[in-house]
């Protein structure tokens, strides 16, 4: 059983890396919320490790993570009937945005939140509660006051949305500007990241 792997980083790209350690090449994927803090080419990188053995014999496949954290969710996910590895991976991907609001939201059966925050389909939403409503509780780092502070930050990201929408643009267009605005600005108030939205789809 692999637990870490530390090595160089040969390639990357947003669903999967390359790394090179103790003379060997390590294919592994990855979810959007790793490939947001990989360095550059050719940088040392230490991925947490899940391995996944396929049926019939096609192969064992790596699955990489930047935090114990990512790991612990991802397993949590793979656990669910029905999802495995890749669904978990995809899933993660989407709910990393704040796991501490993913648990509220699984803890307290929200489906709103799991659907227009996570933009999670309302069958997956559905799935997710009833697999995970006994295990939430293992997810790692969540604490009432850490699930409060995104809340409000969660918040702020919708409010500077429908700002958006009310001006004309899509839903998907204003949530990507006004995530990306966050990631600049990560203290920015609503207005502040409506203006900053702008002008990142303005050019």
């Amino acid at each position: 059983m692999i637990y870490h792997i530390h090595g160089n980083l040969i390639a990357r790209n947003i669903d999967k890396v390359v790394i090179e350690a103790a003379g060997l090449g390590y294919e592994i994927n990855i979810p959007a919320s790793t490939f947001e803090k990989l360095p550059p080419a050719n940088m040392p990188i230490k991925l947490y490790i899940c391995e996944s053995t396929g049926m019939y014999g096609s192969g064992t496949t790596l699955y990489g993570f930047f935090t114990i954290e990512e790991k612990d969710v991802f397993l949590l996910l793979k656990s669910i009937s029905k999802i495995g590895a890749k669904g978990a991976l995809e899933i993660l991907s989407k709910v990393s945005k704040s796991f501490p609001l993913f648990n509220k939201a699984i803890r307290e059966r929200d489906v709103k939140t799991l659907v227009g925050v996570f933009n999670l389909s309302k069958k997956t939403a559905d799935k997710l509660i009833l697999g995970l409503k006994d295990k939430i509780g293992k997810m790692t780092g969540v604490s009432p006051d850490k699930e409060q502070s995104d809340l409000q930050d969660m918040q702020e990201i919708n409010d500077a949305v429908a700002g958006l929408m009310a001006m004309g643009f899509s839903q998907g267009k204003a949530r990507e500007a006004v995530e990306q605005a966050v990631l600049e600005k990560p203290d920015s108030q609503v207005a502040d990241l409506i203006k900053h939205s702008l002008k990142l789809m303005r050019g």
